[in-house]
């Protein structure tokens, strides 16, 4: 069957805007996403990704409204779906397209001034060890064999540090920065657990086309220094 001349061009002209739509799922982790109970989602991530999607043409639907172990299946499973906040982690390496490197970052060991200052990974062992459940941070933990307890929120975790309840902090450089100053929690770094970028990762079957163009737009925004003016806005108290 032949489609009336307008229809066509309608359809047609659909199917573009059609492909060049994304869904980001992301979840609270602040200060990389941070989604409020209006549903308003931010974030220094955030921030960039919306900036580099007006850079390249390409729209993202960013959403906040999925559990975060059913967001990661959909981006397995759906096309035109990715996830940010996300580290590349070995595990993960083939299940997903690495779209773009959103924010340099490390794993780190955080204690209070006066605390503990282990110098190599057995003196780790010796220590109590606070994480947020299920990140890689825990994971990096787990596969060296080290005791630890978890948490569900960053910020419980730095509380149970303020209050001595353990002596060491596993997590992101960034995200300890931003809690120490929101709580007004004075940290120290004591040891490295490694790098743990965050990227933007989608399903395989995204076209390498969409992927060229906000890798493009991400990596000027970085190269101008558009990261490090947003990270310090969100590196500052702020006040209610």
């Amino acid at each position: 069957m032949r489609l009336p001349a307008f229809g066509c061009m309608l359809l047609c002209s659909a199917l573009p805007l059609a492909a060049q739509q994304l869904t980001v799922y992301t979840t609270d982790y602040p200060p990389l996403s941070m989604v409020g109970q209006s549903g308003n989602i931010s974030g220094i991530g955030i921030e960039l990704l919306r900036q580099a999607a007006q850079k390249s043409g390409i729209t993202l639907d960013i959403r906040g409204d999925l559990a975060w172990k059913r967001a990661q299946q959909s981006a397995k499973q759906t096309r035109n779906v990715c996830l940010y906040p996300f580290t590349r982690a070995e595990v993960r390496e083939h299940q997903f397209r690495w779209v773009s490197l959103v924010i340099p970052s490390e794993h780190g060991l955080y204690a209070l001034p006066d605390g503990p200052r282990p110098q190599q990974i057995g003196d780790v062992a010796k220590l109590r060890t606070v994480v947020m459940l299920g990140t890689t941070a825990e994971g990096r933990l787990r596969d060296q064999g080290l005791p630890y307890t978890t948490t569900i929120t960053p910020a419980d975790s730095l509380r149970m540090l303020r209050h001595r309840a353990v002596d060491l902090w596993a997590v992101h450089d960034i995200v300890a920065r931003y809690y120490a100053v929101q709580l007004a929690v004075p940290i120290r770094r004591t040891m490295g657990l490694g790098r743990a970028d965050i990227w933007l990762a989608c399903n395989l079957a995204v076209p390498m086309e969409q992927v060229t163009r906000l890798d493009k737009a991400i990596t000027q925004l970085r190269a101008n220094g558009e990261d490090e003016r947003i990270t310090q806005r969100y590196l500052q108290r702020q006040t209610p």
